[in-house]
């Protein structure tokens, strides 16, 4: 019996120093991408995304070139749930150089939906996708 309690000691002493461990993995940046008709999106953040504030770039390309003359608009929501009202922000990205950047805040943990809308050249895009916090 103490050397069961002795083995279960030492596996929980372990697992914790694997739960602790401080290899900056937390500190990593946050990537997603897609496409929205012949435009590549790719909207990213330098640290993970946070409940409350966080800063968003988003990257536009076309044919591999950078498109920096669209109007772009990032908006984030969580549709209504029981108890719960519906949730948005919308923000227009400002340009900066080959980005687009603006500050978010996901008010909750959970499923937030995403929605970039560009508007290049007269044509209008909307790229779809979902983060979860």
């Amino acid at each position: 019996m103490k050397k069961l309690f002795k083995l279960v000691s030492i596996l929980t002493i372990g697992l914790f120093f694997v739960a602790c461990n401080d290899d900056n993995s937390s500190s990593k940046g946050f990537t997603k991408s897609g496409k929205a008709g012949s435009l590549t999106v790719t909207y990213s953040s330098a640290k993970p995304l946070v409940v409350g504030d966080n800063t968003i770039d988003v990257s536009i390309r076309e044919g591999g070139k950078a498109v920096t003359d669209a109007k772009v608009e990032l908006k984030v929501f969580m549709p209504e749930m029981p108890g719960m009202p519906y949730m948005d922000e919308v923000k227009t990205m400002v340009a900066s150089g080959d980005n687009y950047s603006g500050n978010v805040n996901f008010s909750m943990g959970g499923t937030w939906q995403v929605k970039i809308f560009i508007e290049k050249d007269g044509k209008k895009y909307k790229y779809s996708s979902s983060v979860i916090l």
